[in-house]
């Protein structure tokens, strides 16, 4: 009875496993196209809903000319940017963001996708860089994206640090004379501090995310959207934290209008001397509580499209 019992039981273990590597090779198997899209649409849904949150991290990490603070605190910044700008300056910045989602989430989705399966099904498979390929395809993957929409990315946090109805038009003359003095290669202007925010964000976050997804999966046997939401949002919560220091960088280096300011070094110089060691970690609150659940709606919309379309293939294959 006992041997019954173990053989069903292995039966059934083997049939959960057979099952997952067909998911794993359905999705595996999906078109650039089929990615393309499961990335934009998650790219969508998350910025629409963590825009807001968005904003407030950028207000929090801004310092005013005189060096005072506006904002105490995240719900603070809501309320007051809500009374004094109304409900639409939440939303400011959305428009570029979703300009720049596409070539973002492309690159970045399916380009990591493709050089983790290249590093698994090459001469590598089983070496120490499969073991952490992860980490270095999505920092590569991330690179790519960042050389390709860091004007966006600069325009938009123009647009979500400025105040009143004038935003967009105010934004638009300033990056105008700014690319008119410094030259074209001004739309970069915080490349660098960008990269060292999102490239190790982007290896700390995939590492994390396939170890946990892959313990989930063995020991927990939640359904795939569950894995993907639980383990983005746990991943990213964990990388936002760490990589907040060079968020602020960024921040406070793409909204300077100073050639001067905008220096890496004096921007160190003057966190330290204003806040000390915490300025290095101003919104952190409002940024983990972005990008935790952005994380985890982005990565699970990606992943559960990907299954639609696999499953979708999969009908028509056996369809008479």
């Amino acid at each position: 009875m006992s041997e019954t019992i173990a053989a069903s039981s292995r039966s059934s273990s083997e049939a959960v496993f057979a099952e997952k590597q067909i998911q794993t090779v359905s999705i595996t198997g999906s078109s650039s196209f089929e990615k393309i899209v499961s990335a934009c649409t998650g790219a969508v849904i998350t910025m629409s809903f963590m825009n807001p949150l968005d904003v407030v991290k950028t207000r929090l990490q801004e310092t005013s000319k005189n060096g005072n603070k506006p904002y105490t605190g995240t719900i603070d910044a809501l309320s007051k940017i809500f009374k004094n700008e109304g409900i639409f300056a939440l939303w400011r910045g959305l428009t570029p963001g979703l300009v720049m989602a596409l070539p973002s989430t492309a690159i970045y989705f399916v380009g990591y996708d493709y050089i983790r399966d290249r590093t698994r099904n090459s001469q590598f498979a089983n070496t120490a860089l499969d073991n952490y390929s992860p980490l270095w395809a999505g920092g590569l993957a991330r690179t790519m994206a960042a050389l390709v929409v860091s004007p966006l990315e600069l325009f938009r946090t123009r647009m979500q640090s400025a105040e009143g109805i004038n935003g967009f038009s105010d934004v638009w003359r300033g990056v105008s004379r700014m690319v008119q003095k410094e030259g074209p290669q001004a739309l970069w202007r915080g490349l660098l501090p960008t990269m060292l925010r999102d490239v190790p964000f982007s290896g700390i976050y995939w590492m994390g995310y396939e170890k946990i997804k892959h313990r989930l999966h063995t020991h927990h046997g939640l359904s795939h959207f569950q894995t993907s939401f639980i383990a983005g949002a746990s991943s990213g919560m964990i990388a936002a934290i760490i990589t907040t220091p060079f968020d602020v960088v960024k921040t406070q280096r793409q909204v300077s209008s100073d050639a001067e300011e905008a220096r890496l070094g004096r921007i160190l110089r003057n966190i330290l001397q204003k806040d000390g060691t915490s300025g290095f970690f101003r919104g952190v609150v409002p940024r983990v509580v972005k990008v935790a659940p952005a994380c985890a709606i982005m990565i699970s919309s990606y992943e559960m499209g990907k299954h639609f379309f696999a499953n979708r293939k999969s009908q028509q294959n056996t369809s008479p």
